[in-house]
């Protein structure tokens, strides 16, 4: 089973991703004597991975929560024993690096384990709202969601889990992700984006030309400091596509064409700028996870990963020439997780896992922004 619940809000209601969802129950992780004191900590940052791994059935398989460098060097964080009822699932890493969100037992419940410590709390967002991760740079509230006859309601909280500021509403705030520097967020809208400051209040509205108002669009992640990488779906498709929205307020740029039903490529929802090219996640047949490589006239070429023929193949981030792969064979198959260099197509497994494994996997303060090139 693959997790990519470190991205809020991205592939998973819209494409169908593999996965059976995470029922917390009350096992208790077990932190590893000295680990912490082991880890590099000044060394950790961009290229860093948080990963919670089972190489088989929960049922039978000890859990681990591994801190994992760009060398491959892996630290073990905690351990959950096997159980028949699932450990808490991993929601977030803190940009301060000392921290793990994950789920707790029972609606709003979270759980909190310092890295550092091994020491882990537990709480509930006012309201039973839902974690979705982390505030930005350093996490020192917690974004979370309410649903109440079909609006939501994005808001802040504290980490012991007190309401702190309600930044929106409406039928698509379902989600919002950080600039890097923390003080604003994109939020889903209609007809585009909504930025919204940090401190509440609605700063502008960001409209996508052609957005079908039905279904909106939704950030991926920042481009850069400035740029909101979204994916629309059009009036004239159901297919979604994806833009460069300035969060100046200035004239958005199409990154990806409106796809055809014919193509093998049936939406595009992140892409990644490398030396050797664009390289976008798509959605493929049956609800599979594809990797693309657009040229400049917008043609693809369909990206193969040596050792990993699966049809979930989820981008997490980049890191220079490389991109950090997810890997699942199928909804039954092992989950694994690897840096990928498309320009030499070399490999780096970081975890390889046989048939029912399970892998949730952070990177280090990426998720929502673009890798440094």
């Amino acid at each position: 089973m693959l997790l990519n619940v470190g991205r809020p809000g991205r592939l998973g209601a819209l494409i169908g991703i593999c996965a059976a969802t995470v029922v917390a129950a009350a096992v208790v992780a077990q932190p590893p004597a000295q680990a912490q004191a082991r880890v590099p900590w000044a060394q950790v940052g961009p290229g860093w991975v948080l990963a919670q791994y089972a190489g088989g059935a929960q049922s039978t398989h000890a859990t681990t929560l591994y801190l994992i460098s760009p060398g491959g060097t892996k630290y073990t964080m905690a351990t959950w024993p096997a159980s028949k009822t699932n450990p808490p699932g991993m929601i977030a890493w803190s940009g301060d690096k000392t921290r793990a969100l994950l789920y707790g037992q029972g609606p709003g419940r979270v759980e909190q384990l310092n890295l550092t410590t091994g020491k882990l709390s537990r709480f509930t967002l006012a309201g039973q709202a839902s974690a979705i991760g982390y505030t930005y740079p350093d996490g020192l509230n917690i974004l979370g969601v309410r649903e109440s006859g079909g609006q939501w309601t994005l808001a802040r909280y504290s980490l012991t889990g007190a309401l702190t500021k309600v930044l929106s509403r409406g039928r698509f705030a379902s989600t919002g992700l950080y600039s890097g520097n923390g003080t604003e967020l994109a939020v889903p809208a209609a007809t585009g984006l909504t930025l919204v400051s940090n401190a509440g209040p609605v700063i502008r509205q960001l409209p996508v030309p052609g957005t079908n108002p039905s279904n909106g669009c939704t950030p991926a992640r920042w481009w850069n400091s400035e740029t909101i990488l979204a994916y629309c779906i059009a009036k004239s498709s159901t297919l979604a596509r994806l833009w460069l929205v300035p969060a100046g307020g200035g004239k958005p740029t199409a990154l990806t064409p409106v796809r055809k039903p014919a193509s093998h490529d049936l939406g595009d929802f992140d892409a990644w700028r490398l030396s050797s090219g664009l390289y976008l996640q798509s959605a493929g047949a049956c609800g599979s996870l594809e990797i693309n490589k657009q040229a400049s006239n917008g043609s693809l070429t369909a990206v193969s990963v040596p050792g990993a023929p699966g049809t979930q193949n989820v981008i997490m981030t980049a890191d220079g020439p490389r991109l950090l792969i997810a890997v699942q064979n199928s909804c039954a198959g092992g989950a694994s997780l690897l840096w990928f260099n498309p320009g030499n197509r070399a490999e780096q497994w970081l975890l390889r896992g046989p048939a029912g494994g399970f892998l949730i996997a952070v990177a280090y303060n990426s998720a929502e922004n673009a890798p440094r090139l």
